[in-house]
């Protein structure tokens, strides 16, 4: 099924096809994709459904936001850490509106959960045995926990004997916090001044 002028027809496979440049352009495309995912998305998901090649994307997105500094927009593209493309609104904005849009609503976290994941968003990544031997106590169900709201995960294991499981922060963990990345979460350095 196609439309009288050729343009966007059918999505459901994943895939855009046919698309004519006159109806839509690749930033407009690159901007919708960002916008409609609603989470961080990595470059071989947007070539993917964009069929736009992996080496434009970056330069893309950079031209997005320049447009959006042009316009005085509130909107940004992020990378994070993992090397993923996120469309959210400038840092100094989410933290005069965050709470109004706080997504810690029907999540409570212990002290030690809160403890358990500053040790991995800061030492990441890092084993349970490593937690452990910070914390002083076992973190088994803490560890259990946090994975089960999706605030760390498993990214791997070390390459050591016994291949332990190491942990990371999520995007998720960024979201709860008010982070947009971490290179936001304040200096190590703070907490010794306390």
């Amino acid at each position: 099924m196609s439309d009288e002028k050729g343009g966007v027809t059918d999505i459901s496979s994943g895939e855009l096809t046919d698309v004519k440049s006159e109806n839509l352009n690749k930033e407009q495309l690159v901007e919708a994709i960002l916008f409609l995912e609603n989470k961080p998305v990595n470059i071989k998901r947007i070539k993917d459904v964009s069929n736009i090649n992996k080496r434009e994307i970056p330069i893309i997105i950079d031209n997005i936001n320049k447009k959006y500094d042009k316009m005085c927009s509130s909107l940004v593209v992020i990378q994070n850490e993992s090397g993923d493309y996120y469309l959210t609104v400038k840092s100094e904005l989410y933290s005069l509106l965050g709470n109004h849009y706080d997504t810690r609503k029907g999540l409570k976290l212990s002290q030690q959960a809160i403890e358990t994941l500053a040790i991995i968003a800061y030492k990441q990544p890092i084993t349970k045995t490593e937690i452990e031997q910070i914390r002083g106590v076992q973190v088994d169900y803490i560890i259990k926990q946090l994975l089960e709201y999706g605030l760390i995960r498993i990214t791997g294991k070390k390459r050591v004997p016994g291949k332990p499981i190491i942990y990371g922060t999520t995007d998720k963990f960024l979201k709860y916090f008010g982070l947009l990345s971490l290179k936001d979460l304040p200096p190590i350095e703070e907490f010794d001044k306390l």
